[in-house]
Order: structure tokens, then C-alpha cells, then sequence
């Protein structure tokens, strides 16, 4: 019996040994899976956010202010009609939205009336962090704008690379192109 245990004890733990391992890869596989759809959404948030905001720009300007290492980014300053509600009167005024990039390299955007950087569009999340690479922009015609937006999770180290066009219909002004 004794004889029996000695030589089945190696083997359940190499056993154990190899369960604990799949256990661990299928889960870190999950984990990377996980992380690399939060990029994919991301992707799209961001650029659902900047294509909806340019569709009712009523001006846009664009500057070209970052770019270090492996990071390219343009910062854009749109214009739009607004409505406000007060005192029971509906107002007509311009509002005004900057996307721009922060210090950690990530995409934040900034009301007229908001005077710092306080609504990041990207960052941090549970599956790690995602900063954007690359996000420009170019003029294809007077009231279209075409978009570059590549992302990378530092986790997995997967990038996303995508591009649209964007027709502005009330466009009056473009500048920085």
C-alpha cells in the first residue's frame, strides 16, 4: 500500500501541477480577450463622441500640438449651436468643444465654460490602460473632415487602427488644415 501511495503521489501532483496552469492560461487568456474588446469599444466611443460633434459644428479648427515618440495627436476645437433653457427663455449660443490630449496621453474634451481638462474621453480601466497613438485630422473637401484614430491597450500592447469621413453640413469656417 505504502509502495502504491510513493509512486501515485507524483503523479497527482503533476496532475494538480498541470490543472493549476491551464487554469491560470485560460484564465490570463480571458483576461487579454477582455482587455482587447475594451480597446475595440473605446475606439468607438471615441470616435462616435468626435463624428457627432462635428456633424453640427458650425466651425472648425484644427492644431497640430502633440507629437513625441510614438504619439501623434491633433487637437481639435469645434464650434456648434447650442440651445440653453433659462429663467423659462430658450437661448440660441455658441458652444465650444476641444479635444485634446492630456499629460498621461490620454484624449480629454473641454467645454468653452469648463477651463480645465476634466472629462477624459480614454484611461484607465480594469483590463488596463489605453491611450491613443495616433488621432488626425485632414480637410478632403470644404464641409469634410477625414479622421485617424489609432488606439493601443499597454496591457496586451494590441493596437486599433481606424478612419471615417465626416460630411459637416453647417460648417461655415475651417481653419488649420
Amino acid at each position: 500500500m505504502l509502495i502504491e501511495f510513493v509512486l501515485a503521489l507524483p503523479l497527482i501532483i503533476l496532475l494538480l501541477y498541470g490543472l493549476t496552469q491551464s487554469t491560470f492560461m485560460i484564465f490570463k487568456a480571458a483576461r487579454e480577450q477582455a482587455a482587447d474588446y475594451v480597446l475595440e469599444v473605446e475606439v468607438h466611443e471615441v470616435l462616435t463622441r468626435i463624428t457627432q460633434d462635428l456633424r453640427t459644428a458650425s466651425s472648425v479648427e484644427r492644431k497640430s500640438r502633440f507629437n513625441h515618440d510614438d504619439i501623434d495627436i491633433d487637437t481639435l476645437t469645434i464650434k456648434y449651436h447650442a440651445i440653453k433653457y433659462d429663467a423659462g427663455k430658450i437661448i440660441d449660443l455658441i458652444d465650444t468643444r476641444v479635444y485634446a490630449v492630456s499629460n498621461a496621453y490620454k484624449l480629454n474634451a473641454k467645454r468653452q465654460d469648463d477651463g480645465t481638462y476634466l472629462n477624459p474621453i480614454t484611461g484607465d480601466n480594469f483590463f488596463g490602460d489605453t491611450v491613443i497613438r495616433k488621432l488626425k485630422y485632414s480637410k478632403l473637401d470644404d464641409r469634410v473632415i477625414h479622421i485617424t484614430l489609432e488606439m493601443q491597450n499597454l496591457q496586451t500592447n494590441q493596437r486599433l487602427k481606424v478612419s471615417t469621413a465626416v460630411y459637416i453640413p453647417a460648417c461655415e469656417k475651417m481653419s488649420g488644415f
